[in-house]
């Protein structure tokens, strides 16, 4: 057998040549797979001469003998030229097949080879985010907020009150539509021109509001209509208020200062959590700065699908039902980060070959074990699902990003900064940066001048 490699970036193509007993025997068995199953005029089920199978069916069989030939003798091939691939995404090119000689091309991506950069002492500004008796508060009023009730009110309609309303709307092409709902006004869920109409009326008012602008799906307007809105209810919210029994029918203790120290923990645990998940993102982001290299692009697809459908699943949550136009634009706007994502892959798995940092049997069955907790699931089926869809690997570099994070922010040059001291060392940044970009600007525009001269 002949093999000879070509190299073109990240593309590995194999010229694959081998003759003789094994492709002949190969050609017959797929010629007698084929015999099984065609109908052919004149002959019957499963006695079609070989002969007329090849003439009639010559790229299928050779199609298939190329298949058979590369899932038995790639991975020995890949072996010897030392090469791997880094996904399944393999292709085929020209396949040529002569009596017992078969020539044909496979195609597919290997990873990059960089070096890497210093990855120690990586400096990293946070905020120091001290709690304050407004933080304290603020909480409380979200609180008093999610628990308040709503109770009828004899009032002119403000921003703030729920409505009880009864819509009737007739298009200009004669459609009609009418139904019931409630609604809080000031959030959005109306129309600007129909709620500013509502604002000042009391039960029992209506309104008529002409020429309202009809879209479809893709935001295109596509017609218009007329609005009839009764008031049927007008509702005002009630603030419970923040006393011992409030505290102890939302378990935040027997009395007022007991809940404000728990609130306190709360905001507290919240702050570390948020402070975590910026600092890992922050040391992701340095990381990235440092390397340009270029990245598989079957990887980069497969990243791209991912957060596609993270951001369907999102709209999802929100009761929007996405279109192919705007996933076609979220994939647009996500491309850049699915690059990014891949070669920060491809650095942390380097700089955990290098700490020798590893992830083990026992902590993938532990992770498995809580997905399957949030699925109401069995470790067993979750493990099961998993597999079948070629996803234990993600769960594997989960574990692995997350150890090397971990290393990473002890070896990380944190510095704790005050919001105000924050904020003005990145106005001075922004300073020098416009500066810098004029000062080129200004010699960009000199050389233009020397040149006309």
């Amino acid at each position: 057998m002949s093999v000879t490699v070509e190299e073109k970036g990240l593309i590995r193509t194999l010229t694959i040549e081998e003759q003789g007993d094994e492709i002949k025997k190969l050609v017959n068995s797929v010629i007698k797979e084929i015999q099984k199953n065609v109908n052919i005029p004149g002959f019957r089920k499963g006695h079609v001469p070989p002969a007329v199978i090849k003439a009639r069916y010559k790229s299928a069989v050779k199609e298939e003998v190329a298949r058979k030939f590369i899932g038995e003798k790639l991975q020995k091939i890949l072996e010897e030229k030392n090469l791997q691939p880094v996904s399944t995404d393999i292709t085929f090119g020209d396949i040529e097949l002569e009596g017992d000689k078969l020539r044909l091309k496979v195609a597919f991506e290997v990873a990059p080879e960089f070096e890497l950069k210093p990855y120690e002492g990586l400096e990293i500004e946070t905020i120091k985010h001290e709690i304050t008796e407004e933080d304290i508060q603020n909480y409380i009023d979200r609180l008093l907020d999610e628990n308040a009730e709503w109770e009828p009110a004899d009032k002119k309609i403000e921003e703030g009150d729920m409505i009880k309303i009864h819509y009737h709307i007739k298009a200009d092409s004669g459609e009609e539509e009418e139904d019931e709902f409630e609604v809080v006004v000031g959030t959005g869920q109306l129309r600007p021109e129909i709620e500013e109409q509502i604002k000042g009326k009391k039960t029992g008012d209506e309104i008529t509001v002409e020429n309202v602008s009809l879209y479809n799906e893709k935001g295109e307007e596509f017609g218009k209509a007329t609005v009839n809105v009764k008031i049927l209810e007008v509702k005002k919210k009630k603030l419970p208020k923040f006393d011992e029994e409030f505290v102890k029918k939302v378990g935040l203790g027997e009395n007022v200062e007991e809940a404000k120290e728990k609130i306190k923990e709360k905001i507290e645990n919240q702050i570390k959590i948020a402070k975590e998940q910026e600092l890992n993102q922050k040391i992701l982001d340095k990381l990235a700065e440092q390397y340009d290299f270029e990245v598989p692009a079957s990887l980069v697809k497969a990243e791209l699908e991912g957060l596609v459908q993270d951001y369907a699943r999102q709209l999802e949550s929100y009761g929007i039902k996405p279109n192919q136009e705007m996933l076609v634009a979220a994939a647009q706007g996500l491309e850049d980060t699915a690059v990014k994502n891949v070669r920060l892959m491809f650095v942390i798995n380097k700089i955990a070959e290098k700490e020798g940092i590893e992830v083990s049997e026992e902590e993938i069955n532990k992770e498995i074990e809580e997905i399957a907790k949030a699925y109401n699931t069995t470790p067993e089926q979750m493990k099961k699902y998993l597999e079948e869809q070629g996803l234990i690997n993600n769960i594997v570099y989960t574990l692995l990003r997350k150890k090397v994070l971990d290393l990473l922010k002890e070896k990380a040059n944190i510095i704790e900064m005050t919001k105000e001291e924050y904020e003005e060392k990145n106005k001075k940044e922004e300073a020098q940066e416009k500066a810098k970009e004029e000062k080129v600007e200004t010699e960009e525009k000199k050389e233009e001048v020397d040149e006309q001269k």
